[in-house]
């Protein structure tokens, strides 16, 4: 019988996490995060990698551009402060294994670079990484990548 989501997220002591788990730190609503996700995640040491920060500034951008406002939202700015100066989400450093793994993922033909550094990120670790994007675990078995560090929710 397969462990439940919950049981095993909890197994781990430390996540990466896809930047969509990262979205309500900022105050944006995404109805695939679910909230007892984001719960089971707080008992847990959650990591970001550095190089996925343009992928979480463009979201922000995108969505404030797409409610037509003025200013990103204060929320927003302080959920990323947050992130980049908090201790909540520890951030990841980069390496040159991780540049090395990326590329190969990407000449192979994947075509999110975040994805890439996710990936690459955690293989490097031997952390696991959360996320919702089922066209990387599908790319990634096509492709014979091992993709046992990666937990995904559907």
């Amino acid at each position: 019988m397969a462990r439940s989501l919950r049981e095993k997220l909890l197994s781990e002591s430390k996540i990466i996490l896809d930047t969509s788990f990262l979205l309500p730190y900022v105050g944006l609503r995404v109805k695939e995060v679910r909230t007892e996700i984001m719960n089971w995640l707080r008992e847990i040491d959650q990591y970001y990698p550095y190089m996925m920060i343009p992928e979480l500034v463009g979201v922000i951008i995108r969505v404030s551009r797409k409610m037509n406002v003025d200013l990103i939202p204060d929320q927003a700015l302080k959920g990323f402060n947050s992130i980049v100066y908090g201790d909540s989400i520890r951030l990841i450093e980069p390496m040159d294994e991780d540049l090395s793994i990326a590329y190969d993922l990407t000449r192979r033909g994947l075509r999110d670079i975040f994805d890439a550094i996710l990936y690459a990120t955690s293989r490097r670790l031997g952390i696991k990484a959360i996320t919702m994007d089922s066209s990387l675990v599908e790319f990634l078995k096509r492709n014979n990548f091992e993709a046992d560090n990666i937990i995904l929710i559907t």
